[in-house]
């Protein structure tokens, strides 16, 4: 699905995600928005969604801004638009029900789109010389954020 790769695209090139680059730390974004979706009471009600995009960009950014420096509120503001224009309404049809019920294979995928776009961002800093190096360096960089949490 082209719009979720978009979608973690962004979010890779502009951090966000939360402080690590554990599983959940890098899904808490998009978590934000299915969890505040799913509480949605009428997700075919047009101004129900206009709030949840309105809240979910406003929880977004308060968890980014505690977590993370130097992260703009405009390109937050961005990724829940994307999210919202391209995954919500171009690939599901604006269909939120359908989109909720495949919950699980979406974060799944954008884990996956995700760790490949932070690849490429290694490559392009010199942090890895390949796909594969850069995708250990991901998998170095979460086992210290693990190794740090425990000993807190």
């Amino acid at each position: 699905m082209e719009a979720l790769q978009n979608l973690a695209k962004y979010a890779a090139a502009y951090r966000i995600r939360g402080r690590s680059y554990k599983r959940n730390s890098m899904l808490k974004p998009l978590d934000i928005i299915l969890n505040e979706l799913d509480r949605c009471p009428d997700t075919t009600n047009k101004d129900e969604l206009e709030l949840v995009q309105a809240g979910c960009k406003g929880l977004i950014y308060e968890h980014v801004q505690r977590v993370s420096k130097g992260v703009r509120e405009d390109t937050v503001y961005h990724y829940v638009d994307i999210f919202f224009e391209q995954v919500l309404v171009e690939a599901h049809h604006n269909n939120a029900n359908r989109l909720l019920q495949r919950e699980r294979l979406i974060r799944s995928a954008y884990l996956v789109y995700m760790r490949e776009a932070l690849a490429q961002i290694f490559i392009a800093r010199g942090k890895a010389k390949n796909s594969s190096e850069a995708m250990q360096a991901i998998q170095v960089a979460e086992s210290q954020d693990s190794d740090e949490e425990d000993t807190e």
